[in-house]
């Protein structure tokens, strides 16, 4: 008798371990989820500085209370070592049997370790005050390419500071200029836009004059990936931001931007 085993997807790893960090937090606590799943060198954002995620839980008391969420959309590089969760979360105060009091949207950069572990290395989220949508499935998207593109660490951060230095002059025409149907923005205190069309419906909600200083970025194996972070400013507003850019059909589109 043969059992034949069939490998898991790369992106179905990746969906599963988000689920399994979302599963700890609902069914143990929310500290034992974040110390177990995000990397020791995890990146966030707290009021527009940069923290370190692993060492902010670590140094948290245990408590009741519950952060919960789920993932709407992944998105995974060809290499599959490095892959982007978003969706929604819920926070309640004391318990599951307690209605959320603050909700919004997180959106979580993985990597995958040689020992085949997916760890968070850096986690941004928004909160918006209109109604969580409801996820019939988690959207996936895995990027294809057998070749490792000859991209050095200066064009790449030259592609973003050309989308930053378009972003100044013209911000619709430099967006659409850089979105496909797939791209999914996250805006402080506005509900997700999740594909080309409600991005170019909805561009009043991103901010105009807002400054960009990109702190550092997260680059896939075979180049096809790659996400730049840093903090953010409008007016005297404090923030975050987050872009996530892949390499498809021999050019660079903008899959998502957070900006917290």
């Amino acid at each position: 008798m043969c059992t034949k085993i069939i490998a898991q997807k790369p992106i179905d790893e990746l969906v599963a371990a988000e689920k399994n960090f979302a599963k700890t937090s609902k069914e143990q606590t929310t500290k034992k989820a974040f110390l177990a799943n995000v990397d020791s060198n995890c990146v966030g954002f707290s009021k527009g500085e940069q923290v370190n995620v692993f060492r902010d839980w670590l140094e948290r008391k245990e408590d009741s209370s519950k952060l919960t969420w789920e993932p709407e959309l992944a998105v995974i590089a060809s290499a599959g070592d490095m892959g982007i969760t978003t969706g929604p979360w819920e926070y309640r105060e004391k318990s599951l049997k307690d209605p959320p009091v603050v909700h919004g949207n997180f959106t979580t950069v993985w990597q995958k370790k040689d020992n085949g572990e997916w760890k968070a290395m850096l986690d941004l989220g928004i909160t918006y005050p209109q109604k969580i949508t409801p996820i019939s499935e988690v959207k996936k998207i895995a990027l294809h390419g057998s070749k490792v593109n000859s991209f050095d660490t200066g064009s790449l951060l030259n592609t973003d500071k050309n989308f930053m230095n378009a972003y100044k002059t013209d911000k619709k025409t430099a967006i659409e200029f850089v979105i496909d149907k797939d791209s999914w923005f996250s805006i402080a205190e506005n509900a997700p836009l999740k594909s080309a069309e409600a991005i170019k419906a909805n561009m009043s909600v991103i901010p105009s004059n807002i400054q960009f200083t990109p702190a550092s970025m997260f680059l896939s194996k075979n180049n096809d990936l790659f996400v730049i972070y840093g903090s953010a400013k409008t007016g005297d507003k404090k923030q975050a931001f987050m872009r996530v850019w892949k390499y498809e059909n021999k050019g660079w589109k903008l899959l998502m931007m957070v900006i917290s």
